[in-house]
């Protein structure tokens, strides 16, 4: 009985410092790959933030396709929106910008956006309200 006791409490011994090398091993996997996350997350925030900071400095470069004079930032969903030539009857025209930076993309709102445009599902909306008529 007192050798059964006895194997059983060695293979128990055995089994548990197998386990503990696992879990081990494991921890080092886990602290390594949360070191690589966060190396990468830093990584995209620090795009993102370059990507917002350029985008108010672009409508000053030689290639944007407005005036920096006629454009309005919107920044979400779309970047600018330019309004041209608006004292022309014939010249007058309506731009839509967005600014992309690094490897980024147009977000799926973006992309309908822009398809809407390309499809002329553009329109003008005028309110009228009533004044405050103070006397």
């Amino acid at each position: 009985m007192i050798i059964l006791i006895i194997l059983l409490l060695i293979t128990l011994g055995g089994v548990a410092y197998h386990y503990n090398k696992k879990i081990d091993k494991l921890k080092k996997q886990f602290a390594k790959e949360s070191y690589a996350i966060r190396l990468d997350a830093k990584k995209r925030s620090g795009a993102v933030q370059w990507g917002k900071t350029i985008e108010h400095f672009v409508p000053f470069m030689s290639s944007f396709p407005v005036p920096p004079e006629d454009v309005t930032f919107l920044g979400m969903p779309i970047d600018y929106v330019g309004f041209c030539d608006t004292g022309s009857k014939t010249k007058c025209s309506v731009h839509f910008v967005e600014v992309k930076s690094g490897n980024s993309f147009l977000m799926g709102k973006q992309k309908n956006i822009k398809k809407a445009i390309e499809e002329g599902r553009v329109f003008w909306h005028e309110i009228v309200v009533d004044g405050n008529n103070v006397k």
